[in-house]
Formats: structure tokens, C-alpha cells, sequence
């Protein structure tokens, strides 16, 4: 196979879309293989075993083809340090609960005073327990 050297900017912009389909990929294997269920999360499993070994067999098929083209464009792999994608996973978590406080909640309808306190007590707990990460 030739392998093909695309301008850096061409060659970044098609890494990340690349990278991002096989994290869809990856999830939808997941979903589709996983017996796990979140707390927040409930999986109806719709699909007959035919139409679930097809889906996964695309997966497949694409994790192949992300591969010959990774190589055949020479794309860069997305590097993840550890403590990088905890302390950004830690921020986005900060940041959906601050934005999920009493006083936040107001554009969706006036938050009931007397929950306010409580409710904000449950999400500061929440936020505690999200420092610790």
C-alpha cells in the first residue's frame, strides 16, 4: 500500500475525525457487548441476535479500516497522559454540577426556595466526592 503524506493540517484535522469514529465505534461495542448498566442509563436491548452479530461485524470492519487508513496517511495517534484526561474529566465534572446549582437553575423556571439549600448541599456533597478523583 503507498502510503500518502498529507499537508499537517490536513493530516490533524483527519486524525481527530478518524479518532473520533473509533470512539463511537467503541462505544457502540460497548453498548452492544457490555452487561453493565449505569445508574442513570437503562439499555433496552431491541436488537435479535442477527441483527447485533451484523453491527458488531461493522465494527469490526471499520476498526479495520481506520487502521489501514492510520497507515496509509500516517496519522498522528492522539496522545493521553493519565492525570491530563483525569484533571479534564475532573473540570468538565466541576463544571456541569456548578452549572446545575439552585441559582443556575433559575433559567428553567424559578427554583423552589425552600429546596434550594438541600439541593445545593447535595451537589457541593457531589462536588467533594469529585475532588477526590
Amino acid at each position: 500500500m503507498e502510503n500518502i503524506k498529507l499537508q499537517p493540517n490536513h493530516k490533524r484535522s483527519f486524525s481527530s475525525s478518524i479518532y473520533l469514529l473509533e470512539k463511537l465505534a467503541e462505544e457502540i461495542r460497548d453498548v452492544l457487548t457490555s452487561d453493565r448498566q449505569l445508574l442513570m442509563q437503562e439499555i433496552k436491548t431491541d436488537l435479535d441476535e442477527k441483527k447485533r452479530k451484523q453491527t458488531l461485524h461493522a465494527v469490526d470492519e471499520i476498526e479495520e479500516e481506520i487502521a489501514r487508513l492510520a497507515e496509509k496517511y500516517q496519522l498522528t495517534k492522539q496522545e493521553m497522559v493519565e492525570s491530563h484526561f483525569l484533571n479534564s474529566r475532573k473540570s468538565k465534572a466541576w463544571e456541569i454540577l456548578n452549572d446545575s446549582l439552585s441559582k443556575r437553575m433559575n433559567g428553567f423556571g424559578e427554583f423552589p426556595a425552600e429546596m434550594a439549600a438541600g439541593f445545593d448541599a447535595d451537589i457541593e456533597h457531589l462536588l467533594t466526592l469529585v475532588n477526590k478523583l
